[in-house]
């Protein structure tokens, strides 16, 4: 009677024991779902991390174009600047140098007197000899500064270069259409028309009639 007793009392706390496991442990289709969200979340996150990875890249691109272009217009407006400078000084040079022509001019039309001549008197000789002087060390100024005379007799008529005032009955040896007589020289600033030379072009009489 007494062993009964005590083997009822030891399988009481076995059997508590086996509820206690039976509570703790659940089924395993419980489990699944946390799982599946656990995993579904890290996914969620990982898209928007993602996102806003391609977000920041786009924004860096944008901001790479951006400077891109800005230094491209910088240097643009550099170089037109820079080229306004050169105009505006190429154009003051090309005023003075205008004005220097009509002493260039003056110096010619001295220099085409007879003051030099062996009969001519000794002041008179020197005073030539002094203008012819002063005569060549300007042209050699102006050569320096890049301008050069425009060649006109006996070249055809030039329209960019050369300015009719006149036509003149063509010699059997002249061609028609060419400068038969110069008026003014005209001058090349570099390659640029400082002033057209003024000029006679050769023409037959019956056109010249018509």
């Amino acid at each position: 009677m007494k062993k009964r007793r005590e083997d009822k009392a030891a399988e009481e706390p076995r059997e508590e024991q086996g509820a206690a496991s039976e509570e703790q442990v659940l089924p395993a289709e419980e489990l699944v779902p946390e799982k599946e969200e656990e995993e579904a979340g890290e996914e969620s996150e990982v898209e928007v991390l993602q996102q806003e990875l391609a977000l920041l890249e786009t924004q860096l691109q944008d901001m790479r174009d951006r400077y891109i272009r800005s230094v491209a217009d910088l240097d643009n407006v550099r170089k037109r600047a820079r080229r306004a400078i050169g105009d505006a000084r190429k154009q003051a040079v090309a005023g003075l140098l205008l004005e220097l022509l009509t002493l260039v001019d003056d110096f010619e039309r001295a220099l085409e007197t007879k003051g030099a001549g062996d009969d001519a008197p000794e002041e008179a000789r020197a005073v030539y000899q002094g203008v012819e002087l002063i005569y060549r060390q300007l042209m050699g100024l102006l050569e320096r500064r890049g301008v050069r005379a425009v060649e006109a007799m006996g070249q055809p008529f030039d329209p960019s270069r050369h300015e009719a005032v006149a036509q003149i009955p063509a010699t059997d040896e002249q061609k028609e259409g060419t400068v038969a007589l110069e008026m003014q020289k005209g001058y090349l600033y570099g390659d640029e028309v400082l002033r057209h030379s003024r000029v006679g072009v050769a023409v037959h009489e019956q056109e010249k009639d018509e």
